[in-house]
């Protein structure tokens, strides 16, 4: 009886060490890149415009979402919540300015027009234009002053911004998880440039059309003088939104997958 005891111990025992080395092995399973996704060979001597092709061809899988690198779709890419406190009460601009559930519309249009690179040292430069219109919409809450104008307001907002062109500049550093180099990323900085700033805020003054109509076509008129102010919280949302889908690729899959 004791045998038969010990017996049915060694059998448990021997089951769940079998289970808890299946376990570490799946968990520590390397992700590979996607299906749709391009690795480059690091040493090519067109390395630079193959990352560029690499990009430009994830894009459309990345719009869509990528689960197995838990990256959720980007267009419309979703910003929750941005507060703009800008300008100072003897400037030009002097407003406390909120954005709430912003949707980030065609993001999928991008083309990216050049790339830099240095693979060794994990810093990647790119431009790249916008063949459509960026639309951002969602709820705003505004009060200040623009430009000699008082302004109040609450509800939903339109900007758009056309003929866009953005600079991404990304700094990492390697990183090894369970004997697999990943790149951190440790800075990215975003840079715009645009022909034209459209800018429709509803409900201005309490609802009052004429108030809010003029208000409208004042700041539509002098859009440069607005985005001068407005332009680096702008950027500075946008290069969080794609500093997180970035640093989550990385993460996830090692660097020598995306560059053997």
């Amino acid at each position: 009886m004791a045998m038969m005891r010990r017996d049915t111990v060694l059998v448990v025992l021997c089951f769940l060490v079998c289970a808890i080395s299946k376990t570490t092995r799946s968990s520590a399973s390397v992700v590979k890149l996607p299906k749709g996704f391009i690795a480059c060979k690091k040493d090519d001597p067109n390395v630079n415009p193959c990352i560029q092709q690499a990009l430009q061809t994830a894009v459309p899988h990345l719009v869509k979402g990528v689960p197995s690198l838990g990256l959720i779709p980007i267009d419309p890419l979703i910003i929750s919540h941005m507060d703009i406190n800008q300008g100072t009460s003897d400037g030009p601009l002097d407003i406390k300015l909120s954005f709430k559930d912003l949707y980030i519309h065609n993001i999928g249009s991008i083309k990216l027009t050049s790339m830099k690179s240095s693979i060794t040292n994990y810093t990647f430069n790119l431009k790249a234009d916008f063949d459509e219109p960026l639309v951002l919409e969602g709820m705003y809450k505004i009060q200040g002053k623009i430009i000699i104008l008082p302004i109040i307001g609450e509800g939903r907002s339109n900007l758009t911004l056309a003929g866009l062109k953005v600079s991404i500049n990304t700094n990492g550093k390697p990183i090894t998880r369970r004997g697999d180099v990943y790149m951190e990323l440790e800075s990215m900085e975003l840079k715009f440039s645009t022909s034209r700033l459209y800018i429709q805020l509803d409900n201005l003054f309490n609802g009052d059309q004429v108030l809010g109509n003029n208000m409208n076509m004042f700041m539509n008129q002098n859009w440069r003088d607005i985005l001068k102010d407005l332009q680096p919280a702008f950027e500075s949302a946008l290069g969080m939104a794609f500093q997180s889908i970035t640093r989550q690729f990385f993460h996830k899959v090692p660097y020598s997958k995306i560059f053997n």
